[in-house]
């Protein structure tokens, strides 16, 4: 998942986006239908910003 600040754990994301979405949040819903696919919610994010710095 994407941030900053801290280190990247997907596990977390993931379990993030599921509350969200069992507490009927659609674009929690809509990203779990697209396995987690970021690019499914936000296609023009700026990939280059989030990519990892090491």
């Amino acid at each position: 998942m994407r941030g900053h600040g801290i280190a990247q754990n997907e596990a977390l994301g993931r379990r993030y986006v599921d509350q969200a979405a069992e507490d009927g949040l659609a674009i929690a819903k809509r990203l779990q239908g697209a396995d987690y696919d970021l690019d499914e919610v936000t296609p023009d994010a700026d990939n280059w910003k989030y990519a990892p710095l090491f």
